[in-house]
């Protein structure tokens, strides 16, 4: 009779050990070949729904930004969309970054198969060691939540022009909306206050005074927040001014080199160099900006599919382009101009 009435009590530690078991789910990256970023690969498939969080531990010589780019059932590709933006700051141990990937990003959604980090200055001097996605928990989203507002979003221009520049964010929501309740919740907190207190005095004020009173706390309200805001974009104009420091007395071709990966903008002027400029080209480089630039230096020579040169830069042509195309002009391995015809 006991075992039957422990059996139950046997299931239950059974099924919570296995629940505890899958509260997270092992990342780990390595440096892709060739190329400026690396590349994670969960254990298994990650459900964005059940583990909305990631945890980087990276270690880096030096400070700067990255991106964190995924992949998943819905759409294989990485691409901007899907990606979230944040700083990594010089350590000599590995610290811990952590996101809430679904509040931060709508787009962390389906079943994630692969994830990318892409640092802005190049995979050189940066380690990333085991890293997971778990579940949400109260002191992550406070981590996350603290990160993303002090993160670029929205204090520097990503990803558009200086047209355009987003909202300070918090969870994914502009933080001036967060204000905005604040400044309507003080308002009616304070009108409570007073009105209460003005029902119970024996001796009442004019009632004009009271609507005086309310008036000027929130007043006062929009004032603090107007300050957070200015102190807010205060530290956001200086990140811009930080960034753009290192061009300072720099030559035009000395600021693009800075501006680009590895030899990434040497090799633009290497193929400026070798190929015609009336020239039609094709291209087999890596996403995240590269291969929008090349067409931008290269112009113009015009990018089209039946181009007579093939350039390729730290991404292995597939064998259709290699069947058409032979090797011509190499500026290392990995980085070489191919032309039209077979050697």
């Amino acid at each position: 009779m006991r075992k039957y009435i422990l059996f139950p009590f046997f299931l239950f530690i059974f099924f919570s050990g296995t629940t505890y078991a899958f509260d997270q789910i092992n990342i780990n990256f390595k440096p892709a070949p060739n190329t400026p970023y690396f590349i994670g690969v969960p254990e298994f498939n990650i459900d964005a729904e059940e583990f909305p969080t990631v945890v980087l531990n990276i270690k880096s010589n030096h400070s700067g930004m990255a991106r964190l780019f995924w992949a998943n059932n819905i759409d294989p590709q990485m691409n901007e969309p899907k990606s979230i933006p944040f700083f990594i700051d010089r350590s000599d141990d590995y610290k811990a970054y952590v996101f809430n990937a679904k509040s931060q990003n709508p787009y962390w959604s389906g079943f994630v198969s692969q994830l990318l980090i892409f640092p802005d200055g190049g995979s050189a001097g940066i380690e990333i060691g085991p890293s997971d996605a778990s579940i949400s928990k109260f002191t992550t989203n406070i981590q996350s939540g603290w990160r993303e507002f002090w993160g670029p979003r929205g204090r520097l221009v990503i990803g558009s022009t200086i047209n355009t520049m987003a909202s300070v964010v918090l969870f994914g929501q502009p933080i001036t909306a967060y204000l905005y309740w604040l400044i309507v919740m003080t308002g009616l907190g304070y009108t409570g206050y007073l009105t209460n207190k003005w029902f119970s005095s024996k001796k009442k004020e004019p009632f004009d005074l009271l609507w005086q009173k309310i008036g000027q706390g929130v007043i006062l309200a929009i004032l603090l927040c107007w300050c957070f805001l200015e102190a807010s974009n205060m530290f956001s104009l200086w990140l811009v001014a930080k960034q753009d420091a290192v061009f300072i007395g720099k030559k035009l071709e000395e600021k693009r080199i800075l501006a680009n990966t590895g030899d990434f903008y040497k090799f633009m002027l290497f193929c400026q160099k070798n190929i015609p400029l009336k020239s039609r080209i094709d291209t087999r480089i890596p996403p995240m900006y590269n291969d929008i630039k090349a067409t931008y230096y290269l112009y113009p020579r015009k990018v089209t599919s039946e181009a007579e040169y093939l350039v390729v830069y730290d991404l292995k042509p597939d064998a259709n382009s290699l069947n058409k195309f032979a090797p011509w002009q190499t500026f290392r391995p990995g980085a070489m101009i191919l032309k039209r015809g077979k050697s």
